[in-house]
């Protein structure tokens, strides 16, 4: 079939041609055209019978796949059709003989086509099983991709994570009955233009999870269909979806049997006027949250909530009316649970929509409300208007709640209730809502608090003094602006986790966890306070908080710090290297105001003093254990806002880390007291310090003597005594191995400087020290260009070797070894405060192993001190020669009855 489909391609413009030649004959031009017909080049007859497409879709038929790919030359390949943009697979299939197509690929040549439509691409490939490399289907220029994989029913993955969707109108019909797939994301999906979604997700009834929370369906008109017949799904977030010009929202759910809840309070259905058998049969929803459903434009309800058998509670409000519906047959079939505020469901009442009311129907009023009773406070939904005994409305106004202020049992409360359908509720304000409840000690259901449309948190917990523990986990904060005094005073609380917080809009933040007087550790590196310009008193009286992390603040915007650590008696430390407050004038009076274990304050240049706050002078007053470049003592009383700063004053500036130490410096210039390095701590200069005292120590291996060093300071050799230090000369590739060069005896050895060294004999312990030292960023380059010795402050290697090429050599056991012939290449590395050898080039990298040590006939390099000394030591050169001691290049010496060659540079 292949054969004959490519014979008659090229067959048909033969059979033009001739057919011309058929009208011309009766024309005396006829012999010149043939004549110029016979003169074309063969290459332009094979040209005319190409397609003007550079991109082909081969089939094989032994593997029952199409591949799609850039076409090579001008001549169609065997087994092949050209692909042309508005083409469909079907087509391509048709051309190709209709072969059982079950596996599509598309190569990575294919990525530069750039078709418009897709409209219908995979439409009936019922024996389709997988698509590879979908990622090179460039859909950058596609308007249309309606019907794309319409009944690819065999499909159980597909990725279209890669799609770029961002000029897509139409999406309706694209994964229509594509009933095998287990998972979809279309996450990334840009949905801006989009303006038709029905029937989308039809029929894929094994998806058990479906994330469309980023879908912008703001053009979108119509979405019947949309998830209908999604059987598996038991969730589905749409809280996002805007819907303003929809029309049609028909079977937009129905079928969605699975579905435990569904949230479409925010649903604006101003314009839709179908809603037919929109949650039919959504078996097991219990409830249904309708109060901003606006339905004066519908015109069918027809089978609306029908076979819905757990319904029991549809609410609504006045603007859920029927006065344009003229279908509504069968709207509430087979709700044998339902019940409206008076009327319950039964066989013998209409299913119409004569009960489609409150008043008298099956519908239910949702106004959120509060009571008190017996010490518990209960947030529900109520059915009616009138408040009842120990109620409270929640007006979402910015005063203070009328359950707060109204209520005469506020001392009595000790636990608060949110009822699951309290979720369907939407609060704007929850300023102070529990403010003063001091005897409060749980919170249950807080998860049914829908903080979404929030944006005043501040004083919510104020004073809840006995309150130990709450999740906060569910909190949905993205529209918050004002979090001040949120947990002020709640002293009970031992642990707060606030980590999924979103900050992004908050401003202020003052007093927010002051007087937590439970809490010793906090973590808020999370949040985002690029918005923030109040900070004071945050963490005022926070008096057994032992540590706080604010790493990743932004304070650039920050106009009051006053007061934001007082009395944070247990405090040592703290890190506020990440504070910029150049760009505001920035009040801190008091800032740190009886912080009596505080030691240390690390800073950076970006920290600005501002002035003009009444506690400037008694910035740092009882901060008697804090020392930068000055200590505050009885001899230095001075507590004032002038000495915030490293140079002069109380401040620290961070440097660097030692392991997870940070090192702080201070004065002019910059120095810290006290630098211990090890070989289980990385270390990191940010710049440039010195060190009064610096230090380094390695206990080594047992049988070992040499090793690779690197330190930040500089190595004075005269003080010390138990080993030799050499350079890095290079590598004899003929004698598997390396040449060295000793120190120059009492040379000092640079900062940074990668070396051997060779521990004297009986010597188990290298210890170096220096006295006001300067410490450098990084390593120094190696000694040699064709073969550098690279040095490390930090750990290399471990997992997949990073920082390690293959030909790289390590230490070990006194040999230098291959990092490819190492745990077969993988998990190797070298601690802190070493060196590797770095070949320039792999021919340099021959040896699996190169020898530095003594061996068990020939070294590299022996004890030269011993060897000097031995005055019945023979030494000979490379061509046996007898010489009169070492000399420049290989060096053979005979001690007794062992052999060591030796080579000198």
């Amino acid at each position: 079939m292949m054969k004959r489909f490519t014979n008659q391609s090229n067959g048909s413009q033969a059979g033009r041609m001739n057919n011309g030649g058929a009208k011309f004959c009766r024309f005396a031009l006829f012999p010149l055209m043939l004549l110029m017909l016979l003169l074309l080049p063969a290459g332009m007859v094979a040209q005319k019978a190409a397609s003007s497409s550079k991109y082909i879709a081969t089939y094989e038929s032994s593997t029952q796949t199409l591949t799609f790919k850039k076409n090579v030359g001008e001549t169609l390949p065997k087994n092949s059709a050209w692909v042309k943009d508005k083409w469909t697979v079907a087509t391509i299939k048709n051309k190709l003989g209709n072969g059982t197509i079950v596996h599509i690929v598309f190569d990575k040549s294919f990525s530069t086509y750039t078709p418009t439509s897709l409209y219908c691409f995979f439409e009936g490939l019922t024996e389709l099983e997988t698509i590879t490399g979908l990622e090179y289907l460039n859909t950058e220029n596609v308007t249309n991709m309606g019907r794309m994989f319409y009944d690819c029913s065999k499909l159980t993955s597909l990725d279209v994570s890669k799609f770029n969707t961002a000029n897509v109108t139409n999406m309706s019909y694209m994964f229509y009955n594509c009933k095998a797939l287990t998972s979809l994301d279309v996450t990334h999906f840009n949905t801006a233009n989009v303006t038709n979604m029905g029937y989308i997700f039809y029929i894929c009834s094994s998806l058990t999870s479906l994330d469309v929370t980023h879908f912008n369906t703001a053009k979108v008109t119509d979405m019947r269909y949309m998830f209908s017949s999604c059987s598996s799904l038991t969730s589905l977030d749409v809280t996002n979806f805007k819907t303003a010009n929809v029309a049609n929202m028909s079977y937009m759910f129905s079928g969605c049997s699975a579905l435990l809840s569904l949230d479409v309070t925010n649903f604006n259905t101003a314009n839709v006027t179908n809603m037919s058998t929109m949650f039919y049969n959504c078996s097991k929803l219990t409830s249904l949250y309708l109060t901003n459903f606006n339905t004066e434009k519908v015109t069918s309800m027809e089978g609306m909530f029908s076979r819905c058998k757990a319904l029991t509670t549809i609410y609504a409000s006045s603007k859920f009316v029927t006065t344009q519906v003229s279908n509504s047959s069968s709207m509430f079939y087979n709700c044998e649970k339902l019940k409206g505020e008076v009327v319950v469901w039964t066989k013998g009442n209409a299913t119409d929509k004569t009960y489609a009311k409150i008043e008298g129907g099956y519908f239910s009023r949702a106004i959120p409300r509060v009571k008190y009773a017996d010490g518990t406070l209960t947030f529900f939904l109520a059915s009616k208007e009138t408040l009842g005994e120990n109620e409270y409305g929640i007006y979402g106004l910015g005063a203070k709640p009328d359950w707060v202020w109204k209520n005469p049992n506020v001392t009595k409360v000790t636990k608060v209730v949110f009822d699951p359908a309290f979720a369907n509720a939407r609060p704007t304000n929850c300023y102070a809502w529990f403010q003063g409840y001091v005897n409060l000690t749980s919170i249950e259901g807080i998860e049914y608090l829908n903080t979404s449309q929030v944006t005043d948190m501040h004083n919510m917990f104020s004073e809840c003094s006995h309150l130990q523990t709450t999740d906060f986990s569910g909190f949905d904060t993205r529209k918050v602006k004002d979090m001040s005094y949120m947990f002020h005073n709640c002293g009970s609380l031992k642990s707060l986790d606030i980590s999924n917080f979103n900050t992004s809009e908050v401003t202020d933040m003052r007093g927010m966890f002051e007087s937590c007087i439970g809490l010793t550790s906090l973590d808020l590196s999370h949040l985002n306070t690029s918005k923030v310009s109040v900070m004071a008193s945050m963490f005022q009286s926070c008096i057994n908080l032992l540590s706080v992390n604010l790493s990743g603040w932004d304070t650039r915007n920050v106009i009051s710090m006053t007061r934001m650590f007082k009395r944070c008696h247990s405090l040592k430390t703290l890190d506020l290297s990440g504070f910029d407050t150049r760009e505001k004038t920035c009040t801190m009076g008091d800032m740190f105001n009886t912080c009596k274990e505080l030691t240390t304050i690390f800073v950076s240049d970006k920290f600005a003093v501002g002035t003009g706050d009444t506690g400037d002078g008694t910035m740092f007053q009882g901060c008697n254990k804090l020392k930068g470049a000055n200590a505050l003592d009885k001899n230095n009383p001075q507590t004032g806002i002038d000495n915030a700063n490293y140079k002069t004053g109380y401040f620290t500036k961070l440097v660097g880390k030692n392991g997870d130490e940070k090192i702080g410096a201070a004065r002019e210039p910059l120095a810290t007291d006290n630098l211990a390095l090890d070989d289980n701590k990385d270390f990191v200069a940010y710049e440039k310090f010195a060190a009064k005292d610096a230090s380094y120590s390695r206990t080594m291996n047992a049988g070992t003597t040499w090793g690779t060093l690197c330190l930040p300071f500089g190595i004075d050799q005269s003080q010390e005594t138990e080993c030799k230090f050499y350079r890095l000369t290079g590598i004899d590739n003929d004698n598997d191995c390396i040449t060295l060069e000793s120190y120059e005896e009492g040379a000092k050895i640079p900062a940074g400087t990668p070396v051997l060294f060779k521990m004297n004999e009986g010597e188990q312990t290298l210890s170096i020290s220096a006295q006001d030292a300067g410490i450098v960023t990084e390593p120094k380059a190696g000694t040699n260009t064709d073969v550098n010795l690279v040095g490390s402050f930090t750990k290399i290697g471990g997992k997949d070797n990073q920082g390690l090429a293959d030909t790289d050599y390590i230490i070990g056991k006194d040999k230098f070894w291959r990092v490819s012939d190492l745990n077969e290449g993988k998990g190797v590395g070298i601690k802190p405060m070493r060196a590797y050898i770095h070949p320039a080039t792999a021919s340099q990298a021959r040896a699996v192993m190169l020898s530095i040590g003594k061996g068990d006939g020939t070294t590299a390099i022996d004890n030269l001190n011993a060897i000097s000394n031995d005055a019945n030591a023979e030494y000979y050169d490379a061509n046996g020669r007898r010489t009169n001691g070492l000399q420049k290049g290989l060096n053979i010496v005979k001690r007794g009855s062992k052999t060591y060659k030796i080579m000198v540079k």
